[in-house]
């Protein structure tokens, strides 16, 4: 009798740990996320910023993509602010380089790449800190943006002085 109890109390424990992952368990790289557009095949911008807009009839994954596009839209900023302040740089090093000076183009490159890291690891530890919450990937793509949209701006200043 005791033999049998102890094995119904294991086969009762065991759907809670063969249960234990979920889609939201474990790491992930944004890298291989589905592009919104992929996400959002056949709707038109305007279906598609009314979702995002409204949040009406959308679920988690819906809204995380929303995210993920206000994220592709503020790096999209990023990438022509990034190449305006690399041409800067570049006329201004022809001049460091003739004097001797020290170029400012590899300096900003270091820059850049340390910012790029620091945003993607900010983001991934706000995203692992909510553990395995459905919102995770939403909180994600908003950081982001959030950070990334800070970038924009501090390159604006970058190139008005």
């Amino acid at each position: 009798m005791i033999h049998r109890t102890k094995i119904l109390c294991m086969l009762t424990l065991l759907p809670i740990v063969a249960s234990a992952k979920t889609v939201y368990s474990g790491e992930f790289d944004y890298h291989y996320f589905k592009s919104p557009e992929a996400y959002f095949p056949g709707r038109s911008a305007a279906e598609v910023t009314r979702i995002c807009d409204s949040g009406e009839h959308a679920n988690n994954e819906d809204l995380a993509q929303c995210s993920h596009l206000k994220f592709n839209k503020a790096n999209s900023q990023l990438e022509k602010k990034l190449k305006a302040v690399r041409l800067m740089n570049e006329r201004g090093d022809k001049s460091l380089k003739a004097s001797g000076d020290p170029l400012a183009s590899p300096y900003f490159e270091k820059a850049q790449s340390a910012w790029a890291s620091y945003r993607d690891n900010e983001c991934y530890s706000e995203a692992y800190a909510m553990g395995e919450a459905a919102e995770r990937e939403i909180f994600f793509w908003e950081c982001m943006a959030n950070i990334t949209d800070s970038r924009v701006k501090e390159l604006e200043e970058l190139l008005k002085n």
